[in-house]
């Protein structure tokens, strides 16, 4: 109690005494939708969507905090236990936030750590244990949910590319935990979570994996942006892959090549496991039997004045009904949009939040 109190009053100490403080009762189904904002601005929010009656809150977390901001570029929000952590990568912060009253309850920062840099992404092994991802540090960072303390680091035995060692997104099948390294690599590594450490990897034929899911038949999907044409020596050649890995033998058994993306690409799963969603210029709905993604997309991407599509930048399944919420980036400048879908594709609502939103969490 002691340290939770301690852990509140310095999360909070950047607040205005200027600016009151909200009191929400963030009760029932609701989704969070995080915002990163643009790199180096500060401008991360947080906005709470209420399925049932369509309210949607902005700023929620400065709202509730008496004006606190919260950061420079979010990247990632998981709930557990009652709490929603937040990951601000440029900030080095991880947040942990009452699901309910939106108020900080703690805090994981760079400085109480031995090797986190610049936080990504959260996976969770037990209410004692979970995982951090990281854009440039060569360890993911284990800490203990429950108190916000730090634990430990797991080497991920890698060489800077560029500078970065990236690793990003986590899933986990069995007691393997996936994660993919996404910048400059084209790597899935393996992590053994009862010994916490790297014990094997994936070498993929094409760059930088973005975005993975597990299927309900212990099937690894991963797409990956191909590496954007960079100048660094040739890299990459922009062109994105669509994988099918299986997750006890690591044995890849699809690889096909996508359409050159012009924004973002994401994979998805729904509930049951059994439908894979993905984001390359449109959203693409397929079984996880098929062969191959459909050539027609499931729902098409808004476009501007000009003809030209708008930055579809996520995709988030409601576990609970199978909604479908894709977020519109529209140009990264302005207030992001939601869409929200049925899993037919019928569209149920659509609603403002703050700039770039790029991950959802479902209560």
């Amino acid at each position: 109690m002691l340290l939770s109190a301690l852990v509140l009053t310095a999360a909070c100490s950047n607040s205005d005494p200027g600016i009151p403080t909200e009191d929400f009762e963030g009760t029932g189904k609701g989704v969070f939708v995080l915002c990163e904002g643009n790199f180096n601005a500060g401008n991360s929010t947080l906005s709470y969507y209420n399925p049932v009656s369509k309210e949607v809150r902005n700023g929620v977390f400065q709202r509730a905090n008496g004006g606190a901001k919260l950061g420079d570029t979010g990247q990632s929000i998981q709930l557990h236990g009652g709490l929603a952590y937040v990951a601000v990568e440029n900030s080095g912060i991880i947040w942990a936030l009452d699901t309910a009253s939106f108020k900080v309850r703690g805090q994981l920062t760079t400085g109480q750590t031995e090797h986190m840099i610049n936080p990504r992404y959260i996976h969770f092994l037990s209410d004692e244990k979970a995982y951090v991802t990281d854009l440039y540090s060569p360890y993911i960072t284990v800490f203990n949910p429950r108190t916000m303390a730090y634990r430990g680091s797991i080497s991920t035995r890698q060489e800077a590319s560029f500078g970065y060692n990236s690793t990003e997104q986590m899933v986990q099948w069995g007691k393997r935990v996936f994660t993919n390294c996404w910048s400059y690599s084209n790597k899935i590594l393996v992590i053994d979570t009862e010994r916490d450490e790297v014990c094997d990897s994936i070498v993929l034929s094409s760059w930088q994996p973005k975005s993975m899911a597990v299927d309900a038949r212990g099937k690894l999907w991963v797409i990956t942006d191909g590496g954007y044409e960079m100048d660094a020596e040739s890299f990459g050649d922009n062109i994105p892959h669509l994988y099918r890995i299986d997750a006890e033998t690591l044995t890849v058994e699809m690889d096909q090549a996508l359409d050159t993306d012009e924004g973002n690409v994401v994979v998805a799963m729904n509930p049951a496991g059994t439908v894979l969603y993905l984001i390359n210029n449109d959203v693409y709905r397929m079984d996880i039997t098929a062969s191959h993604v459909p050539v027609r997309p499931f729902i098409e991407a808004p476009r501007n004045a000009n003809g030209r599509r708008h930055y579809l930048y996520a995709i988030g399944v409601n576990p609970h009904n199978g909604d479908l919420y894709v977020a519109d980036a529209v140009d990264y400048r302005q207030s992001g949009v939601v869409y929200r879908y049925d899993e037919d594709g019928t569209l149920l609502d659509q609603f403002r939040v703050g700039i770039t939103p790029n991950c959802f969490a479902f209560k």
